[in-house]
């Protein structure tokens, strides 16, 4: 009698025992889930295998944004991005419906306040990433200030800020000034700033040195941000050699700010881009020494630089140099070609190389130096649409490679040419190469020949 009732005791508990299926029938749960996945696609297959009736407010207003919403408006999981600040009340009702999800909302738009507080009054606690351009006659008097009080005020969870300026009138630098008071803003980690056409405030190098003292910054991006103020660069200087989060630096023609004046960079950066275009801009010797200086003591693992040949010959920038792992050089002619081949003997650990812009007429000595001096190359890009490579260049590089690119056969236009060298290279006896997407029209042997296949020694992907 006693095992009859353990065992019908045993029955009662099993019976009220949720079983899988009873817990997908809750709403949380099926929100849970959908949050939980990578991608847009991934969370519509699951939500369409679910009843409707299972979908909470918030996942439901979702799809709605993926599916139908004006142009300005793009929702793909687990992001939602706003083209304008000037949305209807019906598009804000239905973002606002979202943010259970917390998605994340990245806004670009014109620096106009109005539309802007309207905008943040619903969703500031939302937007992770805000992008603003000022434009002459869009910003009224005032805007500038009321547009940083907004977004420092309302947005706790703003952690990408952008602010370009596409003209800029002498009355509207005041509005500039105000509003790069939103670089104040304590959890901002990626800072971008492209003034190229304005002058810089004065203010700027102690604004940015603010910033990399006090904010948990990763990613900072100056364009055309010329530092006239000393002190101002001098902050910004030494804010940056202290910092200990800053991982990617990107400095494009701003060669007061980014002289670093006897500074070191940070050991935290791996990502430095110097880069000097502008006719205007001059960069000396003293200049390049304290780049050399700058560079010298960080464990890069990736640079792109503009004197990249000039920096070679300073000692000081020699340790960062050994370790390089990733290099971008742009813009040689045939004639500096020679020297680009020579100074490859400081980066021995390279194992990536872009070239854009370069003309490339001594690609055999380029691949002949690089399989014997950067033993560890794997990729290497090329854009330079005005040079040829034959096939016996192309298979050195493929035997020596794993990924090349090349823009230089990238034209539009060019299939008959494309299929021409597929062709070609799929007569060459243990070709290295694979392509994922082939030209139309190829004969069934070069498919053959240069699809990815288990029994290849060596596989090179050729993109062009």
């Amino acid at each position: 009698m006693a095992h009859a009732d353990m065992t019908d005791s045993r029955r009662q508990t099993k019976v009220g025992r949720p079983t899988p299926g009873d817990a997908l029938a809750l709403q949380h749960v099926v929100e849970a889930i959908a949050t939980g996945l990578d991608n847009q696609d991934d969370v519509e297959s699951f939500l369409h295998a679910v009843p409707r009736s299972l979908w909470t407010p918030a996942l439901t207003a979702f799809l709605d944004c993926s599916t139908a919403m004006p142009s300005t408006v793009s929702a793909n999981w687990p992001h939602i991005e706003l083209l304008s600040a000037a949305l209807p009340p019906s598009v804000l009702t239905l973002l606002a419906a979202t943010l259970p999800l917390r998605p994340c909302i990245k806004l670009e738009c014109f620096a106009d306040a109005s539309p802007l507080a309207s905008l943040v009054a619903v969703l500031g606690p939302a937007l992770s990433c805000v992008h603003l351009c000022l434009s002459s006659g869009c910003t009224v008097r005032g805007g500038g200030q009321a547009i940083s009080d907004l977004l420092l005020q309302r947005c706790p969870r703003l952690r990408h800020v952008a602010i370009s300026v596409d003209s800029c009138s002498q009355n509207e630098a005041v509005e500039l000034n105000d509003l790069l008071a939103v670089v104040a803003h304590p959890h901002v980690e990626e800072l971008q700033i492209d003034l190229e056409n304005t002058t810089a405030p004065p203010r700027l190098g102690h604004l940015l040195a603010s910033w990399l003292s006090t904010a948990p910054a990763t990613k900072l991006r100056l364009a055309h941000a010329a530092g006239r103020d000393h002190d101002a660069v001098i902050a910004f200087s030494d804010a940056l050699q202290a910092s200990t989060t800053l991982r990617e630096l990107t400095m494009h023609n701003t060669p007061a700010l980014g002289g670093f004046h006897g500074r070191t960079l940070p050991v935290s950066l791996k990502r430095f881009e110097w880069c000097i275009s502008c006719p205007n801009c001059v960069v000396d010797e003293t200049a390049l020494t304290d780049l050399a200086t700058a560079v010298g003591l960080t464990q890069l693992e990736h640079l792109e630089c503009s004197f990249f040949g000039l920096l070679t010959t300073y000692a000081a920038a020699a340790p960062m140099l050994s370790q390089l792992q990733s290099l971008v050089v742009s813009g040689l002619n045939a004639d500096h070609m020679p020297a680009l081949i020579a100074d490859l003997s400081s980066v021995p650990a390279l194992t990536s190389l872009e070239l854009r812009d370069c003309n490339l007429s001594s690609s055999t000595e380029l691949m002949e130096t690089l399989a014997t001096t950067c033993v560890h190359l794997e990729t290497l890009r090329v854009d330079d649409r005005d040079s040829r490579w034959v096939g016996g260049q192309l298979v050195a590089a493929g035997r020596h490679l794993h990924y090349l690119d090349l823009a230089t056969i990238g034209r539009d236009s060019d299939d008959l040419e494309k299929r021409a060298i597929c062709e070609a290279l799929a007569q060459v006896h243990d070709v290295p190469f694979v392509l994922q997407t082939l030209p139309e029209g190829v004969d069934e042997f070069v498919v053959d020949a240069l699809s990815p296949r288990t029994d290849r020694r060596h596989e090179c992907a050729l993109h062009f």
